[in-house]
């Protein structure tokens, strides 16, 4: 039942209901988030030592300033969604928040986009937690990761990168210094969400995502070359689907036998019940991108019993928007500093 799905509501704009509008509502009104106001900034290549010769460019922030009676708050690692890169307006009003509360952030370029594009010739993936790994275990070494007596890094993810957060805290963290997660519209099936793009708007969200796969996927490599054989060219130009370019790209060089095989094996809702430290699933019921089906499937109440997810779900928010009347900033972003802000506090 819906009803018992659902946690959390918030007030949305006149006019600004639809889940749709909510979703879209980023590129009709745009804002400017000035992150230099909040803190300093600097970029961090990090070498994921995997023999590729891959590397990710990070931009880590620094709080100007920590809440009064409080220690170091640590660094919060933001993973953006497909067809975003660490400039998207959901990272940026991210960061704004965390660093206004005193978390250090952290916007990570994934392999293959925005700066992150020049320097590795692979793509990301929904489950390429490796890469993951190897930013985290850096940027502990960072002064940013400092807590108030240990590093401290908390992990949040939008979309596709919610969905890589939720399975990297579901897998051994490896001695990883994480201590808290936040996922905003996960696919937590992406077999389903797959279906369900495809059919949702007449295809016109899955044209939208597919033309920016094609084109990072034929972009030049760090040296000029094509990252693509002849072969793989035809077949994503071809793509009719997300499907066919996960059939075509993401499981033939991944090692996996199809998209399904791709699929079934990196789909986020199955890694919740071994999440171990305290995480916060954020989703909107009229999500048009992510369909509500997933969540209804899990049994919430035996989950949130036996461990440390909790869920903020509501009626009404669309993809990754939570726009609300009088607040810069979206819903989702007080949400999740409220809850990393108690996470922080057991981990003290």
């Amino acid at each position: 039942m819906t009803a018992d799905l659902i946690t959390d509501d918030f007030r949305t704009p006149l006019g600004w209901r639809s889940g749709h509008l909510q979703t879209v509502r980023s590129r009709v009104v745009r804002r400017r988030y000035d992150l230099a106001r909040y803190g300093s900034q600097r970029a961090v290549l990090v070498d994921l030592d995997d023999g590729t010769g891959d590397r990710l460019m990070v931009q880590v922030h620094r709080a100007r300033r920590t809440p009064a009676g409080l220690g170091r708050r640590g660094l919060v690692a933001l993973i953006h969604g497909l067809g975003g890169t660490a400039e998207s307006d959901y990272v940026r009003a991210t960061t704004q928040g965390l660093l206004a509360a005193g978390f250090n952030a952290a916007r990570i370029d994934l392999r293959g986009a925005g700066l992150s594009g020049g320097t590795s010739a692979l793509m990301y993936h929904a489950g390429r937690t490796t890469d993951l790994r190897a930013v985290l275990g850096h940027l502990a070494e960072l002064p940013e990761a400092a807590g108030a007596s240990a590093p401290a890094i908390a992990v949040m993810g939008f979309s596709l990168g919610g969905n890589a957060a939720i399975k990297l805290l579901g897998e051994p963290l490896d001695g990883l210094p994480v201590f808290g997660g936040v996922s905003v519209s996960a696919p937590l099936d992406l077999a389903v969400g797959a279906e369900h793009l495809h059919h949702m708007m007449f295809g016109m969200y899955e044209r939208y995502l597919l033309s920016g796969l094609k084109r990072d996927s034929l972009r030049p490599g760090p040296t000029g070359e094509l990252l693509v054989t002849t072969q793989e060219r035809r077949l994503i130009e071809n793509a009719k689907d997300i499907v066919d370019f996960d059939d075509a790209i993401t499981a033939r060089r991944n090692g996996w036998r199809d998209a399904a095989e791709y699929y079934a094996v990196n789909s986020s809702g199955q890694f919740l019940a071994q999440v171990t430290v305290p995480t916060l699933v954020i989703h909107s019921v009229d999500d048009p991108m992510i369909p509500v089906g997933p969540y209804r499937a899990i049994d919430w109440p035996a989950l949130e019993a036996a461990g440390p997810v909790r869920r903020a779900i509501t009626p009404r928010g669309g993809h990754v928007g939570f726009h609300e009347r009088g607040n810069l900033l979206p819903w989702y972003v007080g949400r999740a500093v409220g809850f990393l802000s108690e996470a922080d506090q057991m981990r003290a």
